[in-house]
């Protein structure tokens, strides 16, 4: 497709009970860009309160279950019933309920536990009396005794609280507790008629049974802990399938309800409008008649007959729907401005000269290959760590560029720096093709080849300037701006000036006839043109004064509208040297890596460090020139080719789209 994708406006008129349905079906096709018209939001439904709070429960209990992320599963058509999920939800959180809730008890009697055995260990040494033990800056120890009868129902009753270490004698315990619920430990104790002891200032130490006694409860604390972590893999094993479902209807059902948020509603219907391609208008028209059961009025407009189109309020959004190959090269057209609605399409004339002009700088079929291997390995999705550059379609950008630097090798005769091992099959080749054998098909040895391999560069210079040119007229011809489209730099008279001037080049490389009269005539005219651009608009618009601000400024800003388009011209194609430049580097690299090992071959262990600089050198050239190549290729590109016709950006298309992937194509 040459141009921007065509698009329609659609107003939906739909009743409240089939609203989810419509929005979930719109969110599966994923072709529907909305139009907000509320501007603050509404306030949201009971519903959606609840299935809201529903999600995050659940997302919780997904956490405490440790139920890794997994991949959604994929969205029904039919929308949920939300009494029906939350009822599911409440009866997962039942089941884990007691599980959380005695993971909780356990995990803080073991922090109060540890705390209390850290402390206790500091008074083990004889030489510290035992009544330093009430000294305690973390807890709070109780000395005393109950009825011996009631010792068991203490221990049991505190066991939450507190720490009861029974001692030899008879009725005697050791209450332990954090210091801050010491009165809590004391109302407790009282209730079973606690008498408090004096702890014996002459005794050193800690009783064993005391410390003892903490590792102890410590130990079968772990025990319950892990008993609890079985607890949660059985549940995980029995319902965690059930849990992602859940989780991944409420966050369709989220997405839906925050897309409701921004659209108008009255009492019983819900308005849905936005922007769809043509191309999907009449099928996803077809499945709501379907869906609704004819429950639903629709409007379609084109793009001129929306208002705020009409009055410059909003833009058309831009849809560039591309193949495999182009799409992977979308990045870089919409990371430096997204085309106008209705304007031609660079992203195929983008990838074309990406690799090209890769290709011509980065020629060598083993390192091409090395790009061809990464590239399959981003878009296998089997490495982990690559899957962002899989989203991003960079797999296919190793892929295309890797290929593309394979066959300019094979032109070149280079495999991994090697400018010799391709030699016998280049000759054979062109022996039986051309009658006699040439070892490098592309030599760029000499300095008549480096000169013509100069002069090719700026022709390939010549070529993408061109094209940004005809893009740029097409773009302004379509939107009626044929002023800029004929009377400037980047439209028709530049573009006539700067033709000529590469035919007049190519007459004096090639030994054509000499530069007379009519050329200097032809030079002059869209320069003219150029220079009288003001009172040649005002005529023909029938504007007076012809010169607005006067002569003298007019025939200021004339010489230098003059002036910076030859100088713009000139940069534009004096700037392609440099991609004779970095292929002539690729070359001098290629040679200082066998220069250096050829060097080191002599040596003791001549083979290891052969073999060992040749790996290094290949791998720089791989991992630094490369990117010095597509940093200059992205150059190219952004300054001398967008230049030309990105004069305005517009709106990226973005629909409502309920996959993880975003809108179908």
């Amino acid at each position: 497709m040459l141009f921007t994708e065509p698009m329609k406006s659609v107003e939906l008129l739909v009743l409240k009970s089939d609203t989810d349905r419509v929005m979930r079906y719109l969110g599966l096709a994923g072709c529907l860009q909305l139009i907000s018209e509320v501007k603050e939001g509404r306030e949201p439904a009971p519903g959606e309160k609840e299935a809201a709070d529903v999600r995050l429960r659940l997302q919780s209990l997904a956490r405490f279950l440790g139920l890794e992320a997994s991949p959604a599963p994929e969205p029904s058509a039919v929308p949920p019933d939300r009494v029906e999920i939350a009822r599911r939800a409440e009866e997962l959180f039942a089941l884990a309920r007691p599980l959380i809730d005695q993971e909780s008890s356990l995990v803080q009697r073991r922090m109060g536990l540890k705390t209390a055995a850290e402390e206790l260990s500091s008074f083990v040494p004889v030489k510290v009396a035992l009544s330093e033990v009430q000294n305690l800056n973390y807890l709070t120890v109780r000395l005393g005794s109950v009825a011996p009868e009631r010792l068991a129902e203490v221990a049991q009753t505190l066991a939450r609280r507190a720490l009861v270490v029974p001692l030899e004698r008879p009725g005697y315990l050791m209450a332990i507790a954090p210091r801050k619920g010491r009165w809590a430990l004391d109302s407790e104790l009282s209730r079973f008629g606690f008498q408090p002891a004096q702890f014996p200032s002459d005794r050193g130490g800690v009783p064993a049974e005391m410390l003892g006694a903490i590792r102890g409860e410590l130990a079968q604390v772990e025990r319950g802990l892990a008993e609890v972590e079985r607890g949660k893999a059985a549940l995980r094993k029995e319902r965690g399938a059930e849990l992602t479902e859940l989780m991944a209807e409420l966050e369709l059902s989220a997405a839906v309800d925050a897309a409701l948020q921004t659209l108008s509603a009255t009492g019983s219907v819900q308005k849905v409008t936005g922007w769809i391609p043509r191309r999907r208008l009449a099928g996803v028209l077809e499945g709501l008649e379907r869906l609704t059961q004819g429950r639903i009025a629709v409007r379609v407009f084109d793009p001129q007959e929306v208002e705020d189109v009409k009055a410059g309020k909003s833009r058309v959004p831009v849809s560039t729907p591309h193949r495999r190959v182009n799409r992977s090269f979308e990045r870089m057209v919409f990371s430096y401005g997204v085309p106008l609605y209705g304007s031609v399409d660079p992203t195929p004339f983008v990838a074309i000269m990406f690799v090209l002009l890769f290709a011509v700088m980065f020629g060598d079929v083993g390192q091409g290959f090395v790009g061809v291997v990464i590239g399959l390995l981003i878009s296998s999705g089997r490495i982990r760590s690559f899957e962002t550059y899989r989203k991003k379609h960079f797999g296919t950008t190793f892929l295309v560029v890797g290929l593309a630097s394979m066959v300019s090798g094979l032109l070149y005769g280079s495999v991994f720096a090697n400018e010799h091992l391709l030699e016998p099959l280049t000759m054979s080749v062109t022996q039986a093709l051309l009658g006699r054998p040439i070892a490098h098909i592309i030599s760029l040895e000499g300095f008549q080849k480096i000169i013509l391999f100069f002069g090719v560069t700026i022709g390939f210079g010549a070529v993408v300037n061109t094209v940004g040119l005809l893009i740029n007229m097409v773009n302004l011809g379509r939107r009626r701006d044929w002023e800029h489209a004929i009377l400037s730099k980047t439209g028709l008279a530049g573009a006539l000036f700067f033709w000529y001037l590469l035919s007049l080049g190519a007459r004096m490389v090639f030994g054509g006839p000499r530069i007379g009269t009519l050329d200097f005539v032809a030079i002059a005219v869209p320069l003219l043109a150029l220079f009288f651009r003001e009172p040649l608009v005002h005529l023909v618009k029938g504007h007076r004064p012809l010169f607005k601000e006067g002569v003298f400024s007019f025939v200021i800003e004339g010489v230098i509208e003059v002036l910076e388009s030859a100088i713009y011209y000139v940069s534009n194609s004096v700037s392609f040297l440099r991609v004779a430049a970095f292929a002539l580097a690729h070359t001098v690299l290629s040679t200082i890596i066998f220069l250096l090992s050829d060097m080191v071959g002599g040596s003791p262990g001549g083979p290891f460090f052969r073999i060992l600089v040749i790996l290094v050198g290949n791998s720089i050239i791989v991992v630094l020139e490369g990117l010095i190549v597509t940093i200059q290729v992205v150059r190219l590109e952004y300054y001398e080719f967008f230049s030309k016709f990105f004069n305005e950006t517009g709106e990226q298309f973005s629909p409502f789209s309920l996959r993880s992937s975003g809108g179908v194509r």
